[in-house]
């Protein structure tokens, strides 16, 4: 498995719109992760929510961020 170690900007090949016109991300020149990280890409409905569903479901991890907001009294 490939994984990602760090990500580098270059601030000069940067587009101009989102999310690389934020201050934050735009002076952002290096980020290094101390763990191993893999990350899923790819076109809208190509499956990678349902992969990662699918994955949480076998490792019997509860599911988040299908909860009903309109109950929630902070926001």
């Amino acid at each position: 498995m490939i994984y990602l170690h760090s990500i580098c900007l270059n601030e000069e090949e940067l587009p101009q719109g989102f999310p690389f016109n934020i201050p934050c991300i735009r002076s952002l020149e290096e980020m290094v992760f101390k763990s191993p990280v893999t990350f899923f890409v790819g076109e809208n409905g190509s499956g990678k929510s349902t992969l990662l569903e699918a994955i949480a479901c076998g490792l019997q991890t509860p599911a988040i961020g299908s909860a009903d907001v309109s109950q929630d009294d902070t926001l």
